[in-house]
């Protein structure tokens, strides 16, 4: 939890650590300080190989230990072998269809496709890999819509990706705009086939032919007509900044060519303004307080205003699949900072099973990046120097946590942990 250590004075040390907090250190001699300096300096220190990590080499230990009382213990897990069994019984637990509606697709084994997916991924059943291959190259960091979560009362989906690369050219993807419509298609017909069961009649089928029309009814004339909701397409920047990356090749969805989607600008700031803000409300709690200002020093830093938008975009979420039983699709500009908030954010709203004290550091393990991604970016230098700085990670982890910190604390019953 250290974030840096420095000696402000001859005998004291500062300690600044990840979650805000500064601890001040006396000591009786310079000599003393000097030598804890070191001590601390060298223990927070990031690895400069990969292979000094602690992972590895507790790895290697456990193999001796195994090898030296075999029989006696449990078979050490391979490398990602606790994957596959992990999705698959999240595929059952929320009760995807992957018979007819959805599918599982192994498109991104060993992240040839993306390198910050998971290997295994949620898509329509209808949608093949060559149409998600085009749709990721018109995605940003090829991070192309998955599902990540299903509602097991009204079907409806929670999908992420990154922003459509557009451009000021305004390039499109037919297969893209497929796919969009595709989702809310899979929800309709999931949420119908189930129906249907408990009804003990037939469910609806949907034929290859059929993808690029309405959800109906193959032969039944008697049924009613199963028709889609509009995908909500939650774009988490501002309009202003979404045309802005248009610059850089990015953009927003057109809904001329999303008939069947709507698109939703949350306003929430990015990750750069973000760990502005938890500077400027760290130096404030580091200061001596003024009780006549000190309130108004803490709207300023603007931390308050963020996690507003956080949990009003969480909500809208919610809402809509929840109420409104609308599939929601959430993006912003790349899809790493402010997707995953939205949408871990999101789980825990909508599912308690999220909220139990086994099951909640995973509610966020399918929408925030693999898993090494995040590891380079926490550390901040040394091997994994050439990705994002540890103090934006460390920022945004802090939004969300007190975000969901706050949801605790004014429903203190409805999670097993705080």
């Amino acid at each position: 939890m250290i974030e840096h250590v420095e000696c402000r004075d001859v005998f004291q040390l500062h300690v600044t650590c990840k979650d805000g907090k500064v601890i001040r250190c006396q000591f009786s001699t310079f000599d003393q300080c000097q030598e804890w300096l070191k001590r601390l300096v060298s223990a927070v220190r990031p690895p400069s190989r990969l292979e000094e990590l602690f992972c590895f080499a507790f790895h290697s230990w456990c193999l001796d230990v195994q090898a030296g009382e075999k029989g006696q213990r449990g078979e050490l897990c391979g490398p990602g072998s606790h994957v596959h069994p992990r999705f698959r019984n999240e595929v059952e637990r929320m009760g995807f269809n992957t018979e007819r509606a959805w599918r599982v697709t192994e498109i991104n084994r060993k992240y040839r496709l993306c390198s910050s997916y998971p290997q295994l991924l949620i898509v329509p059943a209808w949608i093949t890999d060559n149409e998600l291959e085009s749709v990721a190259a018109f995605r940003s960091w090829k991070r192309f819509p998955a599902v990540v979560y299903r509602h097991r009362s009204t079907g409806a989906v929670i999908a992420r990706c990154g922003q459509p690369e557009v451009s000021w050219w305004g390039w499109r993807n037919a297969d893209d705009e497929r796919l969009a419509q595709s989702i809310a298609e899979a929800c309709c017909l999931d949420r119908s086939s189930q129906e249907s069961l408990v009804n003990g009649s037939c469910p609806t089928k949907l034929s290859h032919t059929d993808r690029d029309s309405p959800v109906t009814p193959s032969s039944d004339s008697e049924a009613p007509v199963l028709q889609a909701p509009k995908l909500l397409i939650m774009d988490a920047r501002s309009y202003a900044a979404a045309v802005a990356n248009r610059a850089k090749g990015g953009g927003c969805e057109c809904p001329e060519y999303y008939p069947s989607c709507e698109v939703l600008f949350m306003g929430m700031a990015n990750i750069h303004a973000i760990r502005r803000s938890f500077a400027s409300l760290r130096l404030l709690c580091t200061q001596t307080p003024d009780p006549a200002n000190w309130l108004s020093a803490l709207e300023g830093t603007k931390w308050l205003q963020h996690l507003s938008v956080l949990l009003k975009a969480a909500l809208l979420v919610v809402n809509a699949v929840h109420r409104d039983q609308r599939p929601v699709m959430v993006h912003c500009s790349d899809g790493w900072d402010r997707t995953p908030q939205i949408v871990a954010l999101s789980k825990m709203l909508l599912d308690p099973y999220y909220r139990t004290i086994e099951v909640s550091p995973r509610a966020g393990v399918r929408v925030w990046p693999a898993p090494a991604t995040w590891l380079g970016r926490g550390v901040n230098s040394g091997c994994f120097s050439c990705l994002l700085p540890g103090a934006e990670s460390r920022a945004s982890r802090s939004w969300w946590r007190q975000s969901g910190w706050t949801l605790g604390t004014n429903l203190p019953t409805a999670a097993a942990t705080g």
